[in-house]
C-alpha cells in the first residue's frame, strides 16, 4: 500500500441489507489466515512465500469456476523485476585517521543506503582508494532556513562523513520545525546534497543525540536491498567509528552545532577511506494471478470489468519497513494486503455463483509487484486480458481489513457516474458507513492508479491506515473479519452494477489529482503539492535509465514544452536523470517561473525542451 493523502469526506447514508450477503467473514478470514501465515514469510517479492500464495489464488479461482486469463492459457502473467542484491565477494570498508583505521563489515557493522549495483560480481559497481574526507555536518543545505554545512567546504570528489538526523532535534523553537522532522532529514535528501555539491561518496553515523544505534545492519544481509541515489551512501555502526570520532571530535562539533545554530564543517586532515563494492542486482520472476469470468449478456460480454488487489508484501521487512530495527522479523501483511486479496478471492466464487447478475466479462486479478512500484499492476496494464478499451471500470481492494464500521472509496472524481452505482451498491449493505475521497486516491498510491493513468475509471476501497502498516505486527488477529466482509460485499454490489450498465461510465481527467505525498510524481513538485509544477506522471514499471513519462498533463509546463506520453526524461537543468530520485530532487531546488532545459528520449531520438515551470494549478 503506498501513501494516500485524504483530502474532503463526505458520508453515504445506508439501509439495512434485504438478504443474507454474498460473501461471510469465515470466508474471507480463512484466506486471510493462510496468506498470512508465517509459512509464507510475509509474501516479498521473489521469495517462495509469495509463490505460495499465487498458487492458492490460482487454485481458488480454479475452484470457483472461472477460467485462466495469465499468459498461454494459464493462470499465470509473469514477469521480472529487480527484488533486491546479491552480495559478491571482495566489499571492503576501511576508514583512516592518520595512525589509527577502522574497519566495518557488511551486514554487521556497516551496509548501503544507496548503491550502484551492478550485473556481474566480476567487476565492481563501486571503487574508491584514499578518498579524502570532509566532515559536513548532518549533511544539510536549506538556504531557505539560513543553513548549509557546505559552505566553505570543497567536497568535490572527495567522501563526505555526516550525521543522521537534524540539528537542534530536541529544541522545539529550533529553525527546524522543532521536534518535528523536516525534509532535509531523509536520506534521499542527503545524498542528493552530497552528490550535488561534487561528493563520490557518503558516509552517516547515528548523531550523538540519540544513546542507541538501532540501524539494522545485520538485516542488510537477510533482506539485501538499497535505492540508487546515483551515489554510493554507506550507513556504519556508531560504536565501530567512536573513536574515529573522539580523534577528530566530531561528537563535540555536533553539540556546537546545536548550541549555536550554525555549521561546524572542515576537511579532516590526513583522513581517508578505502571502500570496494560487489552488489549485484538479484532478477527474479515473479508472477500476476488472472482468472475470468465470460459475461453472461450477447454483447456487453465483449467488455470487462476488473477487480484487483496486490498480493505481495514486505518479506522480511527490508527497506519499507516502519520498523527497521526489526528487520529480519516477519512482515506477514494480514490488512497489507492479505485482506484485499481475500476479498478478491471471494468475490469472483460469489460472482461465479451468481453469473446471471454478470453481463459484462469480470477479470480478477491478483497483483505481485506493489510494494516495489506498482509494477504488477503495470504489467497487467500493458498486457491486458481484455483491451482496456473494452475495459469498463477497475475496483481495488488495498487495506480493506480494518473498517470498524467504514469505509473509504475513491476514483469517484475520476467516474462521477459511478456514483449513483455506488449509492445502490451501498443501499444493499448493512452496517457500513461508506466516506468518499473528494479526489481520488491519486499517482503513487495503489494499483488502482496503473488503471487511471490509462483513462479507465478506477475505484479504491481502503480502511485506513494503522499503527501496524508496515510493521511485524500487522497480523490476522487484528483483521475485522465481519467488516472486511461488508466491504467485500460493497465491491461485489458495486461490480455486479457495473457490469449490467448499459453504457460503459466515461472517464473524466483530473488536470492534477491530489494525494501524491510527495514529488516522486514529478507533478506537485514538493511534499503536499508545494513548489515548482511540471506535470508529468511517471510509468512506475520502467523507472532505470531515465524517468519514462505514463503522461504529460493537459495544459501543463511539460505539454506546453512539447513533451508527450512515451518521452523518457534522461536530463533536467543540465544535470543526468537515471531514476525518479533524480527528477525529484532536481525538480525540488527549482522554484515556479523557472526555465529549464530538458533532454527526453522519444522513438530512440533526442529531444530537447525548454519548460517553464509554474505553480500547481
Amino acid at each position: 500500500m503506498r501513501h494516500i493523502v485524504l483530502l474532503s469526506l463526505s458520508a453515504i447514508a445506508l439501509v439495512a441489507a434485504d438478504s443474507r450477503p454474498a460473501i461471510q467473514a469465515e470466508a474471507l478470514l480463512a484466506h486471510v489466515k493462510f496468506l498470512s501465515a508465517d509459512e509464507l514469510e510475509g509474501r516479498g517479492n521473489g521469495t517462495p512465500g509469495l509463490e505460495r500464495a499465487a498458487e492458492y489464488i490460482a487454485d481458488r479461482f480454479k475452484a470457483a469456476g472461472l477460467q485462466p486469463g495469465g499468459t498461454n492459457g494459464t493462470w499465470y502473467q509473469p514477469f521480472d523485476l529487480v527484488t533486491g542484491l546479491t552480495v559478491g565477494k571482495g566489499n571492503r570498508l576501511v576508514l583512516n585517521a592518520g595512525g589509527r583505521s577502522a574497519s566495518f563489515v557488511l551486514g554487521e557493522t556497516y551496509y548501503p543506503l544507496s548503491a550502484t549495483a551492478s550485473e556481474s560480481t566480476r567487476v565492481p559497481s563501486a571503487e574508491f582508494a584514499n578518498v579524502p574526507i570532509v566532515f559536513a555536518g548532518y549533511g544539510i543545505s536549506a538556504p531557505a532556513l539560513s543553513y548549509d554545512d557546505y559552505a566553505g567546504v570543497d567536497v568535490t570528489g572527495k567522501a563526505v562523513l555526516i550525521f543522521t538526523h537534524e540539528p537542534q532535534e530536541q529544541d522545539e523553537k529550533s529553525r527546524f520545525e522543532g521536534k518535528s522532522f523536516t525534509s532535509y532529514a531523509t536520506l534521499l535528501n542527503k545524498a542528493m546534497t552530497a552528490r550535488n555539491r561534487g561528493a563520490t561518496l557518503v558516509i552517516a553515523v547515528s548523531d550523538p543525540s540519540h544513546d542507541r544505534d538501532e540501524a539494522p545492519f545485520q538485516g542488510f544481509a537477510r533482506d539485501s536491498q538499497a535505492e540508487d541515489y546515483g551515489i554510493p551512501f554507506l550507513r556504519v555502526q556508531r560504536d565501530q567509528i567512536a573513536p574515529l570520532l573522539r580523534e577528530w571530535k566530531l561528537d563535540a562539533a555536533a553539540k556546537e552545532i546545536d548550541a549555536a545554530g550554525t555549521p561546524r564543517s572542515r576537511a579532516l586532515a590526513g583522513a581517508t577511506v578505502d571502500y570496494a563494492e560487489r552488489l549485484v542486482k538479484t532478477r527474479r520472476t515473479i508472477r500476476n494471478v488472472v482468472g475470468v469470468l465470460p459475461g453472461s449478456h450477447a454483447t456487453r460480454k465483449d467488455e470487462a470489468v476488473v477487480i484487483g488487489a496486490h498480493y505481495d508484501h514486505l518479506g522480511l521487512g527490508g527497506r519499507h519497513s516502519l520498523s527497521p530495527n526489526l528487520a529480519g522479523q516477519i512482515h506477514n501483511g494480514a490488512d497489507d494486503n492479505a485482506s484485499g486479496t481475500a476479498a478478491l478471492i471471494e468475490i469472483a466464487r460469489s460472482a461465479a455463483a451468481n453469473r446471471a447478475r454478470f453481463d459484462r466479462t469480470m477479470v480478477f486479478v491478483a497483483f505481485a509487484g506493489e510494494e516495489l512500484g506498482l509494477i504488477g499492476s503495470g504489467q497487467y496494464v500493458s498486457n491486458p486480458a481484455v483491451a482496456l478499451d473494452r475495459t469498463a471500470a477497475m475496483l481495488n481492494l488495498d487495506m480493506v481489513g480494518r473498517p470498524r464500521g467504514r469505509i473509504m472509496v475513491s476514483g469517484l472524481d475520476t467516474a462521477p457516474e459511478i456514483d449513483d452505482d455506488l449509492k445502490a451498491a451501498a443501499a444493499a449493505i448493512e452496517g457500513l458507513e461508506v466516506k468518499r475521497f473528494q479526489d481520488g486516491a491519486g499517482v503513487g498510491s495503489s494499483d488502482d492508479t496503473s488503471f487511471m493513468l490509462k483513462k479507465v475509471p478506477a475505484i479504491g476501497f481502503f480502511s485506513g491506515f494503522h499503527s501496524d502498516y508496515h510493521r511485524p505486527t500487522d497480523d490476522w488477529p487484528q483483521i475485522d473479519g465481519a467488516g472486511a466482509a461488508s466491504v467485500a460485499n460493497l465491491a461485489y454490489e458495486l461490480a455486479a452494477r457495473l457490469s449490467a450498465r448499459e453504457n460503459r461510465p466515461q472517464y473524466v481527467a483530473n488536470a492534477a489529482p491530489a494525494g501524491h505525498g510527495t514529488s516522486a510524481a514529478g507533478d506537485t513538485g514538493s511534499v503536499g503539492g508545494y513548489g515548482p509544477y511540471f506535470g508529468s506522471v511517471p510509468d512506475f514499471a520502467d523507472s532505470d535509465g531515465g524517468v519514462k513519462f505514463a503522461e504529460v498533463r493537459e495544459n501543463s509546463p511539460a505539454a506546453k514544452a512539447g513533451l508527450k506520453a512515451g518521452d523518457t526524461m534522461v536530463s533536467f537543468d543540465g544535470k543526468p536523470i537515471r531514476t525518479l530520485f533524480d527528477f525529484t530532487y532536481a525538480l525540488r531546488e527549482k522554484k515556479p517561473g523557472d526555465e529549464v532545459e530538458v533532454k527526453v528520449m522519444r522513438g530512440g531520438e533526442p529531444i530537447m525542451a525548454k519548460v517553464v515551470l509554474t505553480t500547481r494549478p
